[in-house]
């Protein structure tokens, strides 16, 4: 797949930023409402900007009817996929978290005939793979993103998640030491190219992006990570940085 340069790159994040605040509204959403709303993260791979900017122009109306609007737009720095899913994959372009009113009113914007018209520009212009489902978990904190490592996870449990929670245990005070937030934690339920349905997708991240170091010359880290390899049959993990406006 054909890699754009970094101006490029952030040209089209500045463009996919104006986009969201005239057509989308990038807000935030109340913790108190989060588990009513449907949520996406969407991996992206650019093709054809140009007409991205055209597909971004006319889709922002038409989905702010549905509540859609997006939380993080990430540029990913590192991406890793394990066993056979996500083969064939490269990193992507940006990742996207984003969210609407409910499954429903997601379906409906996707039924929608103003979007049918100009759906195509979509598949012109990027290639995408997209998991949904709704919070379960997680907080979004205030403080600045700009600073963070973001870590997003596509787990695939070997057992059910038994061993998984066992992780989970064992990596709370590891976590806390290291400065590791989840901002939000989702249960799978569609996906949306070739990929496999995972069992959990959790966007999380540390304060600052140089405690990665730190983490990784822990002395529990190995345990750790040992315990995560018990949990995982197969996983997608993309690391990234907060890109232009979500730094809320």
């Amino acid at each position: 797949m054909k890699r754009l340069s970094n101006s490029v790159l952030k040209g089209v994040f500045v463009l996919l930023c104006g986009i969201v605040i005239a057509g989308v509204a990038l807000a935030r959403v109340s913790e108190e409402k989060v588990n009513d709303k449907y949520y996406q993260v969407v991996m992206i791979w650019l093709k054809d900007p140009a007409k991205f900017q055209e597909y971004g122009q006319k889709m922002g109306p038409i989905v702010g009817k549905y509540g859609g609007s997006g939380e993080r737009i990430l540029t990913p720095v590192e991406s890793f996929y394990g066993g056979k899913t996500g083969e064939g994959l490269s990193k992507p372009d940006m990742v996207n978290i984003v969210y609407y009113y409910s499954k429903e009113a997601y379906e409906n914007f996707e039924n929608d005939p103003a979007f049918k018209k100009i759906e195509h520009l979509r598949s012109e212009s990027i290639n995408m793979v997209a998991i949904g489902g709704k919070v379960k978990g997680g907080e979004l904190l205030p403080g600045d993103a700009s600073q963070r490592l973001y870590m997003i996870e596509f787990g695939y449990f070997k057992d059910k998640g038994k061993n998984y929670k066992a992780y989970e245990k064992a990596s709370k005070g590891f976590n806390q030491r290291l400065g590791l937030n989840k901002e939000r934690i989702l249960i799978p339920d569609q996906v949306w190219g070739d990929i496999a349905l995972p069992d959990l997708v959790t966007i999380k991240y540390i304060d600052d992006a140089s405690n990665k170091s730190k983490m990784e010359s822990d002395p529990d880290h190995a345990k750790i990570e040992a315990l995560y390899g018990e949990a995982m049959s197969d996983l997608i993990w993309i690391e990234g940085k907060a890109a232009f406006i979500n730094m809320n």
